[in-house]
């Protein structure tokens, strides 16, 4: 075999080598960012669920103390954010999301109480949250996410 032959055939095979890897490179380092940016834009949007859902239990806990329920509708965004929830969120944090819409519609079946029984409840008493479980579990959930 001519010598020029061969040496034109190595180059070439080495630039086509050469070629592939950086192709191969750039390919598997874009899907790496694809993939982080895709984790990185589910946890954010559920984190904001998460949040709606712990405000609006929060205002519907408050307002259950001194008031009871006058229809179903009162809890009704609640019920919102949980079917949103359970389109990503693990069976976990819908779990605990319905431990506290149930205690939410039992603290409207209780009868009115005061200001001053709540008072009176909170330093007696350490008090009970509903959203403590719920928000333990979104938090290891949003941890087990960046790993």
């Amino acid at each position: 075999m001519d010598s020029a032959i061969l040496s034109a055939s190595a180059g070439l095979i080495g630039s086509l080598i050469g070629g592939m890897s950086t192709f191969a490179a750039s390919w598997l380092t874009q899907r790496q960012v694809l993939r982080t940016q895709t984790l990185m834009q589910d946890a954010m949007q559920r984190r904001a669920l998460y949040s709606d859902f712990i405000i609006e239990a929060s205002k519907r806990l408050t307002e259950a103390w001194s008031h009871q329920a006058e229809g179903p509708e009162v809890i009704a965004g609640l019920y919102s954010a949980v079917s949103r929830m359970r389109l990503t969120s693990s069976s976990e944090i819908i779990k605990r999301s319905e431990q506290v819409v149930l205690s939410i519609v039992a603290a409207y079946a209780d009868p009115n109480r005061t200001f001053d029984e709540f008072k009176q409840h909170v330093q007696n008493s350490e008090p009970a949250d509903p959203l403590k479980d719920f928000t333990e579990a979104c938090r290891e959930e949003l941890i087990s996410l960046r790993t």
